[in-house]
């Protein structure tokens, strides 16, 4: 989609709808002003964003109906029943205080943002729309990145012995969710291309996102986007090879070029240091519960928990226990699956996952671009799950939402958008 073409289509959205294009647009900005919530709410943007964003898709679910339904629209209403019996207990154990309420907006929106989206979405024009937006949104997130290369770290962490940068962000997920989500995009643009005559625009295109997201990458030393990034240059290159064989195996021997040139060495000083610990637990020299930054043995300590709550509970999620929760169903557990399954019980667990496997089970009706898009997308999805808790970051469900959205249109929709 060209910039003229993107003006013309987000004009051409009522404003019910185009507030939210706005939005992922000036999210990086807003973001950036994290850390005046700690002076107070009122100054910071991101409380106002957060209790505007589901007042308007609240509104607009409410007002404007959409015709078709999915597969996917019955999971996520089943999804949003289970939550708002956990949160029903929750309000019961700590009742209209400030944390509950941060909370209450934070834990819904996977499910109020879907079916928010559901709107939006409705056609291939309304996909690339959306993809092209978080694109231009992402100059900014560059433009800070840079900044913090060659003038100044705005914030430097140090982990297992290496440096981070995350400027005004959070943390460094807001960094790795434009990186990865953008490099994702980048590549799928360019499987779309039927131009010949824009190869060298794409092929440019596609080089300043690979030295962009391996900078990166260097950068934040966040282990769970490096395998994010290599599985989505992965399917890159196999789509390729499809598509176009002289592109993808040029492609390919760049990367070999570069990978004999750098690769040990960037190996050694940039990731060994991130898995020295996991290694050691191969060897035999540390206990299995130190593997992934020791993530694991709080894993088996939270199940182990788990294991002991009433069947009520257990099948419904933790706050029916009517206690402190907040810890598990936020990002204390480090992995979604895990969030979840305390959150809402092991049947929300058990309807997430029928999600994830109905995503892979459309993928048989796409053609080649579209089945690149979707399986990269769910491959982030479900990779960040397994160390982070990518459903509570709305700049990551901004984007794999608008993409199951899309999947989510009927089948003659799909063909016709080819």
């Amino acid at each position: 989609m060209s910039y003229k073409d993107w003006k013309i289509w987000i004009s051409a959205l009522p404003w019910h709808l185009k507030w939210f294009v706005i939005l992922v647009l000036v999210r990086p900005i807003v973001d950036n002003f994290y850390y005046l919530k700690n002076i107070s709410p009122l100054l910071s943007p991101l409380y106002f964003v957060g209790i505007a964003t589901p007042v308007l898709s609240i509104t607009a679910i409410i007002v404007y109906k959409k015709k078709d339904k999915s597969i996917f629209d019955f999971l996520f209403g089943a999804w949003t029943v289970l939550m708002l019996i956990s949160l029903f207990f929750m309000f019961i154990f700590d009742p209209l205080s400030k944390t509950f309420l941060e909370y209450l907006l934070k834990l819904t929106m996977p499910v109020y943002l879907f079916f928010f989206l559901r709107l939006l979405i409705r056609s291939r024009k309304d996909l690339d729309g959306v993809l092209q937006t978080f694109i231009y949104s992402s100059f900014f997130v560059i433009a800070i990145f840079l900044f913090e290369i060659f003038v100044n770290p705005v914030k430097v962490l140090k982990t297992r012995s290496l440096e981070r940068i995350q400027g005004s962000y959070g943390d460094v997920m807001n960094y790795a969710i434009y990186m990865s989500l953008g490099f994702l995009i980048i590549c799928y643009f360019y499987l779309r291309n039927k131009d010949l005559s824009s190869m060298i625009k794409m092929n440019r295109n596609i080089a300043i996102a690979i030295i962009l997201s391996l900078a990166c990458l260097f950068k934040i030393s966040h282990t769970a986007s490096y395998g994010v990034f290599i599985v989505i240059l992965a399917l890159f290159v196999l789509f390729n090879l499809k598509s176009n064989k002289t592109a993808g195996i040029i492609l390919i021997s760049v990367i070999a070029c570069m990978a004999y040139f750098f690769g040990s060495s960037t190996i050694e000083e940039k990731i060994a240091p991130l898995v020295k610990t996991d290694i050691a637990v191969y060897e035999g020299t540390k206990e299995n519960e130190r593997l992934l930054h020791g993530r694991v043995g709080r894993w088996k300590m939270m199940l182990e928990e788990y294991s002991e709550f009433s069947v009520p509970a257990q099948m419904l999620g933790m706050p029916l226990m009517i206690t402190e929760t907040y810890p598990y169903v936020g990002t204390g557990s480090h992995n979604d699956f895990i969030r979840i399954l305390f959150y809402t019980g092991f049947l929300g667990l058990l309807v997430y996952l029928l999600i994830l496997i109905n995503i892979i089970l459309r993928l048989r009706i796409l053609v080649s671009s579209d089945y690149f898009l979707v399986l990269a997308t769910f491959m982030v999805l479900f990779m960040y799950s397994v160390s982070t808790c990518p459903t509570l970051y709305a700049p990551m469900l901004y984007i794999i939402y608008t993409v199951i959205c899309y999947l989510s249109l009927p089948k003659s929709v799909l063909q016709e958008s080819l």
